[in-house]
Order: structure tokens, then C-alpha cells, then sequence
């Protein structure tokens, strides 16, 4: 949802549910973000190869740095426009705060609040952090399993911003918040896995297949019961035709 909406300016609507202004600013602003992390990737890569040179002494990195940039600004074209748009209201609180971080969109410190959704502990109070986006989500993990008593392995993290419906999922433990666009003021949500109900629903599931492949074994002996007696009322008819010749 995030993200078609970043893509697309005119769009009014996500699944029946209107796109508000915020959740526009604050879409373009995660896009931003994410799309800005991929470029950094690529030229840090391109900094880590820049010793390597080819047969002939010429440096390769910045050929091949220049060319997947061209591909990530090919499939963003929105990029530089929102970039433009956003960048001075990005960087005005961190560059306040730091002036030494300048320009780096994902160090700053936002304030977020964790709230636990789990059945055992959805009644303690919310963990209110300011904290850099620079976090890893397995530090927040962490974090959450000391203040919630909830096992590392079993959470699933999801972070919502007011009055966007559809929460996004952290899922990855190595990623950032930056990575993800977490912003000044999100939610972090987090769930626990029900072990119980995950046996359940893959029992449900296996009996499910279980039940398709039966279904299609006994399509299929009758697909071939209606073959043989086809080609036996062939051969009687053949064999009439003959005896009467």
C-alpha cells in the first residue's frame, strides 16, 4: 500500500479505504528512504571494489556502480522529484541535533512506540523509545523479549504510522529501521507466533492436500473406467460390423 501510493500521485483510493494526506507525505517519505538505501548499497559496494583492476589497469567499479544505479533510477522514476520534495524537512531535525551526520538520512533518532499485541502480555504499558533507525529490527526484538517476556524466535514485528490501516512487516532480524522507512512516530506492533495454532493449521493443511489428491486419484479411475468401457463398446461394434460383412 505504501508504496503504490508513493508511486502513484493520483491515487485517491487502496482497497476501498481513501489515501489521506499524511499517509501520502509519510508514504513518499518511507519510499524515499528505501529507494536511498539501495543507491547507498550499490556505490558502498562500488567503494569496497574500487582497488580491483581489470587486465588493461582500468578500474571496472564505477562503470558498473553507474550502470545498477541506472537501473534503480529506471524502475523508481519518482525518485528524484519525491527526493527533492522531502529532503529538506528528512534532514532538518537530525541536521539540527548533528551537524556532523549531515547528509546521512538514516542515522537520526526518531521516538517510537513498541506495544505488545500478544495474548500474554497485550495488557503492559507500551515501551516509549527514542532510538536511532540505524537499529537493527533483532536489537528491537531483543528488547521486546526483556520488556514483554516474549521469545526472540516466535515475535513478528509490524510498524504502523496514524492512520495507515495496513501495518508493514519488519521481517528480516538483519535489516534497519531504515531500511524499512520506520519514522518519527511510528508504532511498532509486536505479535508472537501461536505454536499451537501453527500445528493445527498445518495438520488442516495437510489433510486439505490430502483430501485434493484423493479427489483427483478418483477423477482419475473414473476418467479411466469411461476409457475401457469406451473401447470395449468399440471392439463389440467392430466385431458386429464384421460378423455381418
Amino acid at each position: 500500500r505504501s508504496t503504490a501510493i508513493a508511486r502513484l500521485p493520483n491515487l485517491e483510493f487502496f482497497n476501498a479505504s481513501p489515501v489521506a494526506e499524511r499517509e501520502r507525505i509519510e508514504a513518499e517519505r518511507r519510499y524515499v528512504s528505501h529507494v536511498a538505501r539501495k543507491l547507498l548499497m550499490i556505490s558502498s559496494c562500488a567503494i569496497l571494489s574500487a582497488t580491483d583492476e581489470n587486465s588493461n589497469g582500468e578500474k571496472t567499479g564505477d562503470d558498473e556502480m553507474n550502470a545498477k544505479q541506472a537501473q534503480i533510477y529506471a524502475c523508481h522514476p519518482r525518485f528524484h522529484l519525491l527526493m527533492e520534495k522531502h529532503k529538506e524537512t528528512m534532514m532538518s531535525s537530525r541536521s539540527s541535533s548533528d551537524p556532523s551526520n549531515q547528509g546521512n538520512i538514516g542515522d537520526d533518532v526518531i521516538g517510537l512506540t513498541i506495544r505488545s499485541m500478544a495474548a500474554s502480555s497485550c495488557d503492559m504499558e507500551p515501551l516509549r523509545k527514542r532510538i536511532p533507525r540505524s537499529l537493527k529490527v533483532g536489537r528491537i526484538k531483543a528488547m521486546c523479549a526483556r520488556a514483554f517476556g516474549l521469545d526472540i524466535e516466535l515475535q513478528i514485528l509490524h510498524f504502523r504510522i496514524e492512520g495507515d490501516p495496513f501495518p508493514t512487516e519488519l521481517d528480516d532480524a538483519d535489516h534497519t529501521l531504515a531500511y524499512y522507512g520506520v519514522n518519527d512516530g511510528s508504532d511498532i506492533l509486536v505479535n508472537e507466533i501461536d505454536v499451537e495454532a501453527r500445528k493445527k493449521e498445518k495438520v488442516r493443511q495437510s489433510e486439505e492436500h490430502n483430501r485434493r489428491v484423493e479427489e483427483q486419484e478418483q477423477h482419475v479411475a473414473v476418467l479411466q473406467s469411461v476409457q475401457r468401457n469406451d473401447h470395449r463398446m468399440n471392439l463389440v461394434g467392430t466385431e458386429m460390423s464384421q460378423n455381418k460383412t
